[in-house]
């Protein structure tokens, strides 16, 4: 591979860094939404439950790729916040349906209100680029994407089943 090629993907992968360590911190931040103030994690249930009123914790942790436990913390937390209501499903009383308040309404149009203007300004920074380079752009990440689930899956792997030389991680 030819230097300068070299130093590119090296750029590359330094500025995927640089996103994840944004996206986290963003994540880790509390944002508002109208006079509200929310973390994402919060936000992304208002939003599951909005989207899919009567929904139940369980298939909240399956949408969201979190435990089922997880999910009940952020409900309960935004039960006491009077924005999420739980009623025992009629065919099933072990399980409960979830749907907002008014004022979880309120707070989901606000979300997205927010969502659809920060997704207006990056699309406005991005302007400048062709459609052509903005689509190369989406083959190299999901290039890159694929090299994570690889990582991803190499170290579940790894961990899941330690080989014969190696203790597993205590």
């Amino acid at each position: 591979m030819d230097a300068h090629r070299k130093e590119i993907l090296a750029e590359i992968w330094s500025a995927q860094d640089d996103a994840y360590e944004l996206m986290y911190e963003y994540n880790s931040l509390p944002h508002y939404y109208g006079e509200n103030i929310l973390y994402q994690a919060e936000g992304q249930i208002i939003d599951f439950v909005a989207i899919h009123p009567g929904i139940t914790i369980t298939e909240l942790g399956t949408l969201l790729q979190k435990t089922p436990s997880a999910c009940s913390q952020l409900v309960r937390r935004l039960r006491a916040k009077g924005w999420v209501e739980q009623t025992r499903n009629e065919e099933n009383n072990r399980l409960y349906n979830l749907t907002l308040t008014e004022s979880g309404m309120s707070i989901y149009r606000d979300h997205l209100q927010f969502a659809q203007s920060c997704q207006n300004i990056a699309f406005g920074l991005l302007s400048e680029f062709s459609t052509e380079e903005l689509e190369n752009h989406l083959r190299v990440q999901r290039r890159l994407i694929e090299a994570y689930q690889g990582d991803v899956m190499r170290s579940r792997t790894r961990l899941a089943v330690p080989e014969k030389d190696e203790k597993a991680p205590e």
